[in-house]
């Protein structure tokens, strides 16, 4: 037989057959003609059993306890029991620290292993599987803020009178009053809570503790020689 004698009988015999059902079509289960019901055998006893998948998070199956350790040894240290590692996130770890030391969550940067870590990501995630049962994070607080109170802030500048400034009639080359200097500036506004800021900045932005700490000892040493 030629392949198109094949051809024209294999298509006869498909013209034969019912027509294709379309993608769309629905039918009735219950009219369905009764058949035999097929059922795979069992397997022998012999066969190996299907292996158990492995855990990818092992320390996510039970709580943990940790610590937040701040960076400075004035700042309270802050203990939590039976947390979920899969369901507590980093920034419910700085909300934590806030809330028992009254400080703003904005001031406050969770590290571990010295390491800032993201907000958004879980303590699982952060340690891995291999981290047992302590976990301890740092606790960087940025700014002036400080723990067990308020916010420290620059005293409030004083206003002095007209006559103090001596500048009652004094006028701009162009014209206009001499406008008064609010609050500190210049070397006045070198003080601690600068340095703080600082180091606040440089250890965020390098990610190395005793590096940003060396920086900043470099810029406030020949600031001290120069000013």
């Amino acid at each position: 037989m030629s392949e198109l004698s094949f051809c024209k009988s294999y298509l006869t015999a498909l013209d034969a057959r019912h027509i294709k059902l379309s993608s769309d079509h629905i039918a009735d289960a219950r009219q369905y003609p009764s058949g035999a019901i097929f059922v795979l055998p069992r397997l022998p006893a012999s066969h190996p059993q299907r292996p158990n998948p492995k855990s990818t998070t092992t320390s996510s199956s039970s709580t943990l306890a940790i610590t937040l350790k701040p960076l400075k040894p004035t700042s309270p240290i802050v203990p939590l029991s039976n947390i979920d590692p899969a369901k507590t996130s980093v920034y419910d770890l700085k909300s934590s620290y806030a809330t028992s030391t009254s400080l703003p969550a904005s001031k406050i940067k969770i590290l571990y292993k010295k390491k800032p870590v993201t907000d958004s990501k879980t303590v699982a995630e952060v340690i891995g599987s291999d981290a047992g049962t302590e976990v301890e994070f740092g606790v960087m607080v940025m700014g002036s803020a400080t723990a067990g109170g308020t916010p420290v802030a620059s005293p409030p500048a004083a206003v002095p009178s007209e006559a103090e400034k001596g500048l009652a009639d004094a006028k701009y080359e162009g014209g206009g009053a001499v406008p008064a200097a609010q609050g500190l500036s210049g070397k006045e506004a070198v003080n601690d809570a600068f340095w703080e800021d600082l180091r606040g900045f440089v250890v965020q932005r390098i990610r190395d503790e005793k590096e940003g700490d060396r920086l900043v000892g470099i810029f406030k040493s020949a600031w001290e020689n120069n000013k």
